[in-house]
């Protein structure tokens, strides 16, 4: 990336019929006619521009040239599965003689108009693949399987899609004993990352894949850096996904940064609610028949599991990085509760967090 940066990946041919828009609406109408005829001008000479020799990440995951991504997807909209926090993800196969598998194609797009530029993408790649590098073997984590910095860049994952959680977050039949589950597994891969100084930055619940038995793929992340230790503060490069108050108020974070963006994620999970950055619930306000973030069609969760599930949540949330826990506290904890979580209904005169 420092060879070449983000213009060989931006002065492509398809980044014109792909982008929604092409006009700036600040610019005249003749000016962003120059803008297009010189993006054309500047596609010729990237077209033969030499891309670096690639390496083999990890001894299995391979690189693949920009011609065979086309085999594995044609990115048409048909193939289209949903935006992510870089780009896009799609549907793709590859064949390997007569045997086909289904993959996913996740891509960092960096779409015109000229003025709209995410000229952080290409570097935002370069630590996703180096977290993979170091971080390929959790089975939370979706496999990675081919990669691509030829004119576009791609990642391959070893995945048959299904569905993502955001999808069944307000379902009825997507019951606490799931809820439960889904919070645990993210816990678990976070604190392993952890383990190994790795912050993520941003995870949100478009970005997990979920399966019919209820195991997780998380296969998009936001800001991810290695760090010291758990309170080492990282100068933010680019920010993606939700924020938290010491990257808005500093555009610093720590590892207790994952920690507030996985108490968003519980609390929507507990809350049956979605939510944006922009509009978060306080987690201090007072709900009908108490401070439970539990949401009541859960009648199946006691009084304890309510209050302390309500209570974590809250931790994870609080606006000093240092009074929040570690995700291995967050985990254990979680762990706890799901042994001994109980089946009677709470009564509406317990439902107070102490």
């Amino acid at each position: 990336m420092k060879q070449c940066c983000y213009s060989p990946y931006f002065y492509q041919p398809f980044n014109e019929y792909e982008s929604p828009d092409w006009a700036n609406p600040y610019s005249t109408p003749e000016v962003n006619h120059h803008r297009r005829q010189n993006f054309r001008v500047l596609c010729q000479q990237y077209s033969s521009y030499k891309f670096p020799i690639l390496p083999v990440i990890d001894g299995v995951v391979k690189p693949c040239s920009y011609s065979e991504l086309e085999k594995i997807t044609d990115f048409k909209t048909e193939n289209l599965i949903q935006m992510t926090q870089s780009g896009r993800l799609f549907r793709g196969t590859i064949t390997e003689g007569s045997v086909k598998r289904s993959v996913i194609v996740k891509t960092w797009d960096l779409h015109l108009p000229a003025h709209l530029i995410h000229v952080h993408r290409p570097f935002q790649f370069c630590d996703e693949m180096e977290l993979y590098e170091t971080a390929n073997a959790h089975q939370y984590l979706v496999k990675l399987s081919r990669y691509c910095c030829e004119k576009r860049l791609a990642a391959v994952y070893d995945e048959e899609f299904t569905t993502v959680l955001s999808d069944v977050l307000l379902a009825d039949d997507f019951g606490w004993e799931k809820r439960i589950n889904v919070a645990t597994q993210l816990a678990d891969l976070l604190t392993w990352l952890h383990k190994k100084k790795i912050a993520v930055g941003s995870v949100t619940a478009s970005c997990i894949m979920i399966d019919k038995e209820v195991s997780i793929k998380v296969f998009d992340f936001g800001n991810i850096d290695t760090v010291v230790n758990e309170d080492s503060e990282i100068a933010l490069k680019y920010l993606v996904g939700r924020g938290t108050p010491e990257i808005i108020s500093k555009g610093k974070r720590t590892l207790k940064s994952d920690v507030y963006i996985f108490g968003l994620l519980l609390m929507e999970l507990i809350s049956k609610t979605k939510f944006d950055s922009c509009h978060l619930p306080d987690p201090n306000e007072d709900k009908p028949g108490g401070n439970f973030l539990v949401h009541e069609c859960f009648e199946e969760v006691d009084y304890q599991t309510a209050a302390e599930i309500s209570k974590l949540t809250c931790c994870c949330l609080d606006l000093d990085p240092g009074n929040r826990p570690t995700m291995k506290s967050v985990f254990d904890t979680l762990v706890k509760l799901r042994r001994v979580g109980g089946k009677r209904k709470r009564d509406e005169n317990e439902a107070k967090i102490e």
